[in-house]
């Protein structure tokens, strides 16, 4: 007996799998991040970014800004003559720059105006004065007629004819006046291009105070003769209380203008009261 036939598969052959698609790894969460986060930092970042050039360029400006604080209003000075003369307010008027402490303080206002007394004092050996409450914050017996005129943290008062020069201003806290005056003699003697001729005439401590006076040749001709009364005032901040003009005004009047203010001279809250008339 014959077998009966295979009945054939009911399905053909399977077809074969497709390859896996390998599945894609995970970074790790802070990588990803850092990732993400790099090109907004790195564009943050770019603009405040200082090369070496540019950090040594600061520090030199940092040094030289710190040296001129330090000797005082004398390069102010020595832009005074044989220059461009200033404009000079008609009244006396005017308003610093900046304000006269040590201490970053507001500027008075433009408006500024200082306050005079009503009777002028009579200087024994120079001209008639009057008690000026300037608004940079101290009061100072002033020459009648000078003109006010206020430049950085220094403040000028100037003779009608511009040969008479009074200048107020704050010097660096922390060292003497005689270091002060010292420091200045060295500047003035090695500043021929403004200063040709300097000479040094006398330095003379005092208590609590010193005085520098020299002189120096003018670019137009003549002899220009100053004289720097430095003294620690009440907060201990040092100020120096400059009188110039020409040789020939020596002694008289400009000594007479010095000791006016030097007796005078007081930072506002620490003046003493009026005497009555």
């Amino acid at each position: 007996m014959t077998p009966p036939p295979i009945a054939p598969p009911l399905f053909g052959p399977r077809a074969p799998k497709p390859p896996k698609t390998p599945k894609p790894q995970r970074q790790p969460q802070a990588q990803a991040q850092a990732q993400a986060q790099a090109p907004a930092q790195a564009q943050a970042q770019a603009p405040g970014k200082l090369g070496p050039r540019a950090v040594a360029l600061a520090a030199v400006a940092g040094v030289v800004i710190g040296g001129i604080a330090g000797v005082g209003g004398w390069y102010l000075l020595s832009h005074q003559d044989g220059k461009k003369k200033p404009v000079v307010a008609a009244s006396v008027s005017g308003t610093p720059s900046a304000s006269i402490s040590s201490s970053t303080s507001p500027s008075p206002s433009p408006s500024a105006t200082p306050s005079l007394t009503p009777t002028p004092t009579p200087s024994a050996t120079g001209p008639h004065v009057t008690l000026v409450q300037d608004p940079a914050g101290f009061s100072l017996l002033v020459p009648d007629g000078w003109q006010r005129e206020a430049k950085n943290t220094s403040v000028f008062y100037k003779s009608p004819d511009g040969n008479g020069l009074l200048q107020v201003f704050p010097m660096t806290a922390g060292t003497t006046p005689y270091d002060h005056a010292v420091a200045t003699d060295a500047n003035l003697a090695a500043d021929q291009a403004n200063h040709p001729g300097y000479r040094r005439i006398r330095l003379e401590q005092a208590s609590g105070s010193v005085e520098l006076e020299y002189a120096y040749n003018l670019p137009g001709g003549g002899v220009r003769r100053a004289v720097d009364h430095i003294l620690v005032v009440p907060d201990s901040q040092p100020y120096a209380l400059l009188v110039a003009g020409p040789e020939a005004s020596w002694p008289t009047p400009l000594k007479g203008v010095l000791q006016s203010v030097v007796s005078s001279f007081c930072l506002t809250g620490h003046c003493p009261a009026p005497t009555a008339q």
